[in-house]
């Protein structure tokens, strides 16, 4: 039996072992009405519809004959609520929850003989438009906080309406957007993606780029996931959550946008649902371009020279993304207590990017200035698809559940990057081509199983494999001047072999203590990974290691309206497969990119804290975070060996990190025809540790401000106004400077619920450049971006037959833990 197979079933044994002791009935748990139920009153919000427990409905005790309002709760993940200590007397009881007709409960009477008043299910009604089966579309905040996410509901944002979730992403509360679309979650690239929480077929950046806002219901921050998630990624989760519809009958949304540089896309989905089965299909299209200007200058000197070399650039540069997707997925309910379900998708994306650049070269030596152009363009992209299917066995209640989860998907890569040189009588005297090709495969099964027990209490458990190969063929080829072709490099052409298997078992525990609830979990993992060049007997790299991640989260409502949070977890980042390629791929005739299959994976201990308080429609929240990072993995830059003024980019470890800092978020309905979101973020940075190489004890302090305004002309017309800016921030060698841009956005509802148009204008000011400095022994660099702006867009929706997403029928619910950062390995 192979060590993967030992694995496998040591694991499996153990879960079965979970199984079958969490299955036992549970010493002192109540079954039916056999024990005495206390003091207070308690019951069970449920949604009329689906029979769902609803969280977060609102519940508030009130006086009989006064309506004097005493105390109130809201529901727990299974819609559990209990109100206590009350004094004897007569009551009624009111429940609230958004999209929701409110229910009255009247004559509940409390007395010393009778403390108690068990309510049992509260069965609530969706709200509906003058007798139609159609559920009111409330208006719902931009943002929403929850115990363990931030929920950012897309549908209120209209400045994003005609982009990515990219753009979305700029109004988000501990996410960071730099002018290339690069996204960072309280100050690290390193997260995991996740869509409808399960991981994506592409890569983080690549998901979130080809992802249309219009697709997406809302995206969920998770900065310290429980165990039940994986554990990859530094700073957290993005989980975005794709539009469904919960209405029975046929029902769609489809969308139309254009805009300045090329911009177009489209994209439709219809849905059917009955009470035996669910049907869905999706299709979406999508191009957008980014345009600029590139100045920078750089100093270098090799080790073995005494002359120092100059080089500037200027020149210009052209970005575009774009591809197709199409989605589909069945659900049937085989019994009241079973579900299958299989999902399917299919689609296509490319990235290129064009550059024209003038160069002028000199060194201490010769001053007289070499003059050159240089041309350089690349492209990447290609098919994937994606298969899975699911099973869940309910025991008697949602809660109490079996499920079991597979997935396989497959990715197309190709790469290839041109740079030509050029003199300034436009001959061509040099010139790379690189290419890179190969597929991704990608299989994961999970089961888990979930149990409450007590009132409120629940266990949760469960066993994941994740496997994934990867096969990639490089090659070179460098311009002979002589026979004016090119000429293949036979020393670079490789294939190279990732394949990585991880393992795991984990279980977590909670429970509600009065107004304390308290959330444990523990996980261990096995990763076996290795990375060979094919038909070779050279190993790059290979792991063989287990790995252990505790969590805890405890909360603590102090009032209805009031609660304290904090939270601990245990990370691991794994360098993603091209991080470790010892293989060199030229980007221009100037700048060359390599891997490094040393690095060590990154270690994270996060630490957070919160507090939050509802006043009436106005909420205030204050977090506390620290996260300390071992093995911290950054791109760095130095001066290619062969060449003096040739700039090298690679990733390395650069020793360890810490993070301390606060965010505060403000929302306000100064009047009913303006609300706003304010967030900032202000936190200390620091780097220590670092090899001799790096620049020592690396620290800044940085902050960001977000200022998303909405303003409610009148029913048809509301306008949205968003300001971001972020401060200056070291780097293991550098600094970032700071970035401000400022976006608006319009939207008219055409026929009310059915046709809406929007338009949005990105960077009105025209201020979003970027500005960077990079030093190291022999290195000096200075980079410019100035994208070309403003950027106008424009948007049409249409919803058909009454289309309402789940999100506007009854909240956010908690979606569940199933986590993997692209295709790390």
């Amino acid at each position: 039996m192979s060590r993967s197979q030992k694995v496998f079933t040591s694991l499996l044994f153990l879960l079965m072992f979970t199984y079958n002791l969490n299955a036992q009935p549970q010493h002192g748990a109540r079954r039916g009405g056999g024990n005495r139920p206390g003091s207070g009153i308690m019951g069970k919000v449920i949604d009329d519809v689906s029979k769902s427990p609803i969280q977060y409905a609102n519940i508030m005790l009130h006086k009989q004959d006064t309506d004097e309002a005493i105390t109130g709760t809201i529901s727990n993940e299974r819609g559990r609520f209990h109100i206590s200590p009350v004094a004897p007397g007569l009551y009624y009881v009111t429940v609230k929850f958004m999209g929701y007709e409110e229910l009255r409960i009247d004559s509940l009477a409390i007395t010393f003989a009778e403390p108690a008043a068990m309510l049992g299910q509260i069965l609530i009604k969706p709200a509906s438009l003058d007798g139609e089966s159609v559920v009111v579309e409330r208006e719902r905040t931009t943002m929403e906080y929850k115990i363990d996410k931030k929920v950012i509901n897309v549908g209120q944002d209209i400045t994003s309406s005609s982009g990515t979730a990219v753009e979305v992403l700029e109004n988000a509360p501990s996410v960071t957007v730099d002018i290339e679309g690069n996204v960072e979650l309280r100050g690290s690239s390193n997260f995991t993606v996740l869509v409808d929480n399960r991981p994506s077929i592409l890569e983080a950046n690549e998901a979130l780029q080809t992802i249309p806002a219009s697709t997406i219901d809302n995206i969920e921050i998770i900065t310290n996931p429980s165990a039940a998630y994986d554990p990859d990624g530094v700073s957290g989760i993005i989980n975005i959550i794709t539009k469904k519809n919960k209405l029975e009958g046929v029902s769609g949304i489809a969308n139309l946008n254009a805009g300045m540089l090329g911009q177009l896309g489209a994209d439709i989905l219809l849905n059917y649902r009955n009470h035996k089965y669910t049907a869905y299909i999706s299709a979406a299209y999508h191009t957008r371009a980014f345009e600029g200007q590139d100045t920078s200058f750089s100093q270098t000197q090799s080790s073995d020279t005494s002359a120092i070399f100059y080089a500037t650039q200027t020149g210009k540069r052209r970005f575009e993304h774009g591809g197709y997707r199409l989605r589909a997925g069945f659900d049937y309910n085989i019994s009241d207590s079973d579900v299958l379900g299989i999902k399917f998708s299919y689609g296509k994306r490319g990235f290129n990017m064009s550059s024209d650049n003038a160069y002028s070269r000199y060194n201490s030596v010769f001053s007289t200035p070499v003059i050159s152009r240089t041309e350089a363009s690349s492209e990447r992209g290609g098919g994937y698809y994606g298969l899975g299917g699911n099973y869940e066995h309910q025991f008697g209640s949602p809660l109490h559940r079996l499920e079991i989860d597979a997935n396989y998907s497959l990715r197309k890569s190709d790469e290839e990057s041109n740079t030509q040189e050029y003199d300034i009588s436009d001959n061509q005297i040099d010139g790379r081509r690189t290419t890179e090709d190969g597929p991704t495969t990608r299989s994961r099964l999970e089961i888990k199983y979930e149990q409450p027990y007590g009132n409120e209490g629940k266990i949760e458990a469960g066993y994941k494999f994740r496997h994934g190969v990867s096969t990639d063929n490089s090659g070179l080829q460098d311009w002979d001047s002589t026979t004016t072709t090119y000429i293949e490099v036979q020393s670079y052409d490789y294939d190279t072999e990732y394949e990585r298997n991880i393992q795991s078992l984990y279980g977590t525990i909670s429970n509600n203590f009065g107004k304390f609830g308290v959330q444990g979990g523990f996980r261990a993992e096995y990763t076996f990974r290795n990375i060979a060049v094919v038909d070779s007997s050279h190993l790059v790299s290979e792991i063989d290691r287990w790995d252990y991640f505790p969590t805890f989260h405890i909360s603590y409502n102090i009032t209805p309206t009031q609660k304290f949070m904090t939270s601990y977890s245990r990370r691991i980042r794994r360098p993603r497969g091209w991080f470790l390629e010892p293989f060199e791929t030229w980007t221009d005739a100037y700048n060359v990119r390599r891997g490094n299959p040393e690095l060590i994976p990154q270690s994270i201990n996060s630490f957070e804290g919160g507090y939050m308080q509802y006043f009436g429609k106005n909420m205030i929240s204050v977090e506390f975070y620290a996260r300390e990072t071992h093995n911290l993995v950054e791109r760095v830059q130095t001066v290619y060996p062969a060449y003096e003024n040739v700039i090298l980019h690679t990733f390395d470890n650069v020793g360890n990190s810490l993070s301390l800092g606060s965010e505060l978020s403000l929302r306000v309905m100064p009047f009913e025809w303006w609300d706003f979101n304010l967030m900032g973020n202000i936190y200390h940075y620091e780097i220590n540790d670092q090899p001799v190489s790096f620049q020592q004890n690396v620290e800044s302090d940085n902050w960001s401000l977000r200022f998303n305004n909405n303003f409610s002309v009148n029913k048809m017309i509301r306008l949205q106004l968003n300001a971001m800016y972020n401060s200056p921030s070291a780097t293991a060698q550098g600094e970032r400077e700071a970035m401000f841009f400022l976006n608006a956005g319009a939207r008219l509802n055409i026929i009310e619920n059915k046709l809406s148009a929007s338009i949005n204008i990105r960077d009105v000011l025209d201020t979003g450049d970027h500005e960077s400095i990079s030093e190291a022994p022999g290195l000096y660099i200075f980079h410019a971006s100035d994208r070309a702006a403003p950027i106008i867009s424009a948007s049409i929706k249409y919803n058909f037959n009454n289309y309402r997403s789940k999100d506007m029928m009854r909240g956010n619910g908690e979606n569940g833990g199933d986590s993997a950062e692209g295709d790390d390995f």
